[in-house]
């Protein structure tokens, strides 16, 4: 007769962070049961490049994922990042980012066949498909999912990987506020999260044949190096994936004024490639053939989370974009929702988390992870408004960049530099070390509640 797992864990959402998750669990432990609740019929992922980073890349390198992605990237990591302005005169490169570590391109498809290949065996994971949870209850020692065909799941705890519209946050939110005493300010302030906002931003998405740009102009850059186009409310961001046989451009225009404010319709749409080619309409000629070749367009409106108070209550806890959706300019997002599955899945997997002190330990998660994760997600909505000179430090005269002003574009780029450094001024094992230390103060403290922070 099969033992009782130690824990039985339910991830909503089978995504980048999700699937992380059920891979770290997989490597440090044997003990527990996994379930993974996907809405769609397979394992997917929407959107199509992601940059791994030094932090994400040296979990990749612990789980035993990075030679397989070696071989799924674009080009050999590279050490240079290049950035240009067009400020509406002839465009002119103002920084050079050269960074201490390299970082791998890849097509976020790719990423999720690995993490597949990587799943634990059938004896801990399961996948249920075409199911969308709409809600859960919370119960004092299990949480129970509802899913829209109407049927329900069960388990002793329950992660919430399902993304930016999030219906564990939501349902996570909704009972946060009704359990606050007294203040309807406090209330309305903790409804407020049920919704991701609107960051006032719009990003235009394609992927171009790497071959067909290379015969459209012979020797462009975007084809084998990442590129950045700055401007007055508008930037470009392009790099090659696929193993350079793609080329990924995200063009981002900034309606700085409407952010925060409701955003009516949907959120994806697709688009003609010559509404692309007229918002940036007079830019230089490089990004304009760059833009010609593109094919497919979609609009994406982009929202994010900021500065969420808890990741967690009781039994439930949220990663990735379900808790820190962030703006993709500081491009961070996938890697910090394998960050939190490395943080939350190590807890998991030591013996020392049980059922009876599960609370306490997913607190430890949301006291490690959520500082940072939601400083990530600040920093991010700040390079963006920087690179587009729609905001800059005091020492800075914004109008003066804004008309290509060198001497101001200079310190901008040193600006920027100081936000790009936190993909190499740490690791993410200096993280589990203070999870780690914490997890230890609660074994020695039978009962030990950690304290929301």
């Amino acid at each position: 007769m099969r033992s009782r797992p130690r824990l039985r864990i339910a991830i909503c959402g089978g995504g980048i962070g999700g699937l992380s998750l059920a891979v770290v669990l997989g490597k440090y432990c044997s003990d527990v049961e996994i379930d993974v609740y996907e809405v769609k019929p397979q394992f997917t992922e929407i959107g199509a490049g992601v940059s791994v980073w030094n932090r994400t890349w040296a979990i990749m390198q612990t789980l035993g994922l990075d030679e397989k992605l070696v071989k799924m990237a674009a080009q050999v990591p590279s050490k240079e990042l290049s950035e240009k302005s067009d400020p509406g005169s002839e465009g002119f490169e103002f920084i050079q980012l050269v960074v201490p570590y390299s970082f791998v391109n890849l097509h976020r498809a790719d990423v999720l066949k690995v993490l597949v290949e990587a799943l634990p065996p059938p004896s801990m994971f399961h996948a249920h498909f075409n199911k969308r949870m709409v809600s859960y209850t919370a119960k004092s020692d299990s949480v129970l999912l509802h899913f829209a065909d109407g049927t329900s799941g069960e388990a002793d705890m329950l992660v919430g990987a399902d993304g930016i519209k999030s219906a564990t946050r939501a349902t996570m939110y909704s009972a946060l506020a009704d359990k606050v005493q007294a203040g309807e300010d406090e209330k309305n302030k903790l409804r407020g999260f049920v919704n991701a906002s609107w960051a006032g931003l719009y990003a235009y998405r394609a992927l171009i044949p790497t071959e067909k740009l290379l015969a459209a102009v012979p020797g462009h850059q975007a084809a084998t190096r990442m590129m950045f186009w700055c401007g007055k409310s508008k930037h470009v961001v392009s790099y090659p994936i696929s193993q350079g046989r793609l080329v990924n451009i995200v063009p981002f225009v900034t309606a700085a004024d409407a952010e925060g404010k409701p955003y009516d319709g949907p959120t994806v749409v697709d688009v003609s490639k010559q509404k692309l080619i007229d918002e940036y309409r007079g830019w230089e000629p490089e990004l304009l053939q760059l833009l010609e070749s593109a094919d497919n367009v979609t609009k994406w409106a982009v929202s994010h989370v900021r500065d969420l108070p808890t990741y967690v209550d009781g039994l439930v806890t949220i990663l990735g974009d379900a808790a820190h959706a962030t703006t993709p300019h500081l491009g961070a997002g996938g890697g910090q929702a394998v960050e939190d599955a490395y943080i939350l899945g190590k807890l998991l997997a030591s013996p020392i988390a049980t059922t009876s002190n599960l609370p306490s330990v997913l607190r430890i998660y949301d006291a490690v992870r959520r500082p940072y994760a939601n400083h990530i997600v600040e920093r991010s909505y700040t390079l963006g408004r920087l690179v587009e000179f729609i905001w800059a430090p005091d020492c800075i005269d914004v109008a003066r960049a804004r008309n290509g002003s060198k001497e101001e574009l200079q310190i901008i780029g040193r600006e920027i530099r100081k936000k790009w450094d936190i993909h190499w001024a740490s690791v993410p094992d200096d993280d589990w070390k203070e999870a780690e230390r914490m997890l230890r103060e609660l074994s020695e403290v039978p009962g030990q509640v950690i304290a929301r922070m």
